[in-house]
C-alpha cells in the first residue's frame, strides 16, 4: 500500500445498529432531564400568583325588588349597609381604627360583591385565582375596620377575585385611604385606585 494517508474503517450492521440506539438513549435521557428541571423551576417560580391590574367590572345585576305579599308578611331582609358610611374617619390612622358592629343580617355567601356601576371609587389591593386566599385577604382589613368587597371577574381562563375597600364618592377619600395604607406599610404599594 502505497498510501498510508487513507485509512478505511470498517463497522458491522449490528455494531452501526448498537451506536444509534446509544445517541438515541442519551438524546431521549437529556430531553427527559431537561422537562424535569423545567417543571421544577416553574413551580419554584410562581408560588402564589396575585395581580394588582385594573380588571373592568362585569355587567350590573338589576336590583330585585320585594313584592306586595313580601313585604305585607314582613319577610323582607335588611337592605345592606352603605359603604361610604361604614369607613373609618379619614383623619384616624390604621392602629385606632375601630371595627364596625357586626350586622344583623346574615350574608351565607362568603363573598361580599362590590356594586357594579356604582360611580365609586376604591382602593384594590390584590386579586386571586382561589376564593377562599381572597376572602382571607379582606377578612384581614374587615377587622381593621374597613369596608371590605370581594367581587369576582371571569376571563376566558379563570375567574379572579379582587379584594377592595371603600366605596368613597369622591377621588380624594380614595387617595387619603391609599396614603395611610402606604404609610402604615412603610413603602410605596401596588395597590390601585379604581372606579366603578
Amino acid at each position: 500500500m502505497a498510501n498510508k494517508d487513507f485509512r478505511e474503517i470498517q463497522v458491522s450492521s449490528t455494531l452501526l445498529v448498537v451506536i444509534f440506539l446509544g445517541v438515541l438513549a442519551l438524546g431521549v435521557f437529556i430531553f427527559l432531564l431537561g422537562v424535569s428541571v423545567g417543571k421544577n423551576q416553574a413551580g419554584v417560580a410562581t408560588p402564589t400568583q396575585i395581580v394588582t391590574q385594573q380588571i373592568p367590572e362585569p355587567v350590573k345585576e338589576p336590583s330585585v325588588k320585594p313584592t306586595a305579599s313580601e313585604t305585607a308578611s314582613g319577610n323582607v331582609t335588611a337592605a345592606p349597609p352603605d359603604p361610604a358610611s361604614s369607613q373609618p374617619a379619614l383623619g384616624s390612622s390604621l392602629a385606632t381604627a375601630k371595627p364596625q358592629p357586626k350586622e344583623t343580617a346574615v350574608d351565607k355567601s362568603p363573598v361580599t360583591k362590590a356594586p357594579a356601576g356604582s360611580g365609586l371609587y376604591y382602593v384594590q389591593l390584590a386579586a386571586f385565582t382561589d376564593r377562599t386566599q381572597a376572602q382571607a385577604f379582606a377578612d384581614k382589613y374587615k377587622k381593621q375596620g374597613y369596608t371590605t368587597s370581594v367581587s369576582p371577574r371571569a376571563t376566558s381562563t379563570k375567574t379572579w377575585y379582587r379584594i377592595r375597600l371603600g366605596g368613597y364618592k369622591s377621588r380624594d377619600q380614595a387617595v387619603d385611604l391609599l396614603a395611610k395604607l402606604n404609610a402604615a406599610a412603610g413603602k410605596k404599594t401596588d395597590y390601585q385606585i379604581v372606579h366603578d
